[in-house]
């Protein structure tokens, strides 16, 4: 019997008799699906059964592992490097103005990475890569040609598409598609780490209370510098603008609860976020809006991209506190210096 057949007899057995896998159990399992070996059905019911039971930190760390070794990897030659991941199937409500943030941490001395898919379901909202791609940048990059681009100093950002760096986890998609609920993939894909440094940093969303810490712990477990962990919109990176958020910070020798208030950063919006003009948010307007901002205009959008960035710089140690941080992003960003980091990367 296959590692996939062993774990479905072992987690599907219902509320009462369902086990937990050990981590080396969950890998096999899942290495099982991406080798492309496994039956369709059954995969589905591993991924479906899984969730019923609720995941245990060990599975999700066998999962994860499973899922880094069938991603292709390379070393930046840099200090420190963030890797930020939106939800992967993006935006309906507020446009994703984040697709911007890695030319504006870059331009701040923190070279970034985002990662994500073109488009994913059941949400199958607007993305990092669609707004980028609308925006004249090559989201088609190896994982090679991206860590180029965060080598180069005039750059030091780059979009890395999961197609590209994990070919075996993105082929799963129409599966994702069909078992309609979100599989532990969709969390725990956005912990990958396709390119690394010698410090690394992520910068990622959550939705629901009980996910601060599972990522906190896998954050430790795989061997990160850091987490930032932020209760952001629609499960994003971005904390809501307008009122206090409870977010999570992680370090390889401890966890810690980490309020955002946008007062502290000299912000005061009466919005959660960047809201669409029109019903419908477009990638088209997300582009239209940073640009904007990046030429000084200030509203949701210019605070959005100083929330963001400056969260992450005082985080990371890059700037003693945060009103210091944001004034630091704010330079960078009136100055035209994220301007032109954003423009190096177009093409």
């Amino acid at each position: 019997m296959t590692a996939l057949a062993e774990a479905i007899k072992k987690v599907a057995t219902g509320p009462h008799l369902s086990k937990d896998l050990s981590v080396e159990e969950a890998r096999l399992a899942t290495t099982e699906i991406l080798s492309g070996e496994a039956d369709e059905v059954q995969a589905a019911i591993f991924f479906i059964a899984m969730r019923m039971k609720t995941e245990t930190n060990e599975e999700n760390l066998g999962i994860l592992q499973a899922l880094q070794a069938y991603t292709l990897q390379e070393s930046a030659d840099v200090e420190q490097l963030m890797t930020i991941a939106d939800p992967f199937n993006g935006f309906n409500r507020h446009c994703p103005v984040m697709a911007f943030l890695p030319p504006v941490l870059t331009a701040s001395g923190l070279p970034t990475v985002s990662q994500g898919v073109k488009e994913m379901g059941p949400k199958f909202g607007v993305t990092h890569s669609q707004v980028l791609s609308a925006a004249g940048v090559n989201v088609d990059l190896t994982v090679k040609e991206a860590t180029q681009r965060i080598n180069q100093s005039d750059l030091a950002w780059s979009y890395l598409d999961q197609e590209h760096a994990s070919p075996a986890v993105f082929a799963q998609q129409e599966l994702r598609t069909r078992i309609i609920k979100r599989p532990s993939l969709a969390t725990l894909e956005k912990m990958v780490i396709p390119i690394k440094a010698k410090q690394n940093h992520l910068q990622i969303g959550f939705v629901h209370k009980a996910y601060p810490p599972v990522l906190a712990w896998l954050s430790q477990q795989i061997g990160l510098s850091s987490a930032l962990i932020i209760r952001g919109i629609e499960g994003g990176v971005l904390p809501t603008l307008r009122e206090h958020s409870n977010n999570h910070r992680a370090f390889p020798d401890k966890v810690e609860a980490c309020e955002l208030n946008p007062a502290d950063f000299g912000i005061e919006q009466d919005t959660r976020g960047v809201l669409p003009n029109q019903e419908t948010v477009t990638a088209a307007e997300t582009v239209e809006l940073a640009l904007k901002a990046f030429n000084g205009q200030t509203g949701t959008t210019y605070d959005s991209l100083v929330y963001g960035a400056a969260s992450a710089l005082w985080h990371t140690g890059l700037q003693a506190t945060k009103q210091q941080a944001a004034d630091h992003v704010r330079d960078v960003i009136n100055s035209g210096k994220a301007k032109a980091h954003f423009e190096q990367g177009v093409g």
